[in-house]
């Protein structure tokens, strides 16, 4: 393993957040041996990262993108949020383009495949920390081909007419949600759900999820630039 970049800096505190025995106890075995990364604590649900990052405060978070009965999207939003601070990478042996996408929306600072080399996971987490943003190079394809899609019309229109909590409600269609999930989250009846987003379609003139979740994604492309 080459030298790292970071010699001479404190150690990077990590949280990793993974139902995966194998996965947590294989990263905790393998940081033992790195001197610039320090597993400060494993979490296998929701609660148990949010309580770790709460206490711990960790400069860093490596997330899978289903912990157990949890969504490590919403994971990450929540991280986000609450501690902006706090970096999130995705590992991940999920490699489809819409969690990916999904993970994006949600704030994360990388998103990388369990297929990934032991030197990849260190540079990319050297990586995040510094303050970078890293995605696993077997989906770069996948980035490019986002972003060089076609452009939806009308995004003034689409800001000026969507409320904040209206635009929270198209971002969880976006990240692949139900209406009874949605709901749920909500603390709202699915129906009610429903009957909001077809209000938002009606105004937007659209007429799919598909439709609904691809204004969310090239607003949020657009607010990068």
């Amino acid at each position: 393993m080459g030298k790292s970049e970071r010699s001479g800096a404190p150690p990077i505190r990590v949280l990793v957040i993974d139902r995966s025995v194998i996965t947590l106890q294989g990263l905790r075995d393998f940081f033992s041996r790195n001197r610039h990364v320090t597993v400060i604590g494993l979490a296998g649900t929701r609660q148990e990262a949010l309580q770790a990052i709460h206490a711990e405060q960790p400069d860093l978070v490596l997330v899978e993108v289903q912990v157990g009965q949890d969504s490590g999207i919403e994971i990450c939003r929540t991280i986000r949020d609450g501690h902006p601070q706090v970096k999130v990478l995705f590992f991940t042996a999920q490699d489809d383009k819409d969690t990916l996408r999904a993970a994006i929306m949600a704030g994360a600072h990388g998103y990388l495949l369990k297929s990934a080399t032991a030197e990849s996971v260190t540079k990319s987490l050297e990586v995040v920390a510094s303050g970078g943003a890293i995605v696993d190079q077997l989906l770069t394809e996948q980035l490019i081909q986002w972003f060089r899609s076609g452009s939806t019309p009308d995004h003034g229109r689409w800001k000026e007419t969507c409320s904040r909590e209206e635009r929270h409600l198209l971002s969880l269609v976006a990240s692949g949600k139900t209406n009874k999930e949605i709901g749920r989250d909500l603390n709202v009846a699915h129906t009610v759900v429903a009957s909001r987003l077809q209000k938002i379609y009606k105004r937007l003139r659209i007429s799919r999820r598909a439709e609904a979740a691809r204004y969310y994604m090239d607003l949020e492309r657009k607010s990068w630039k």
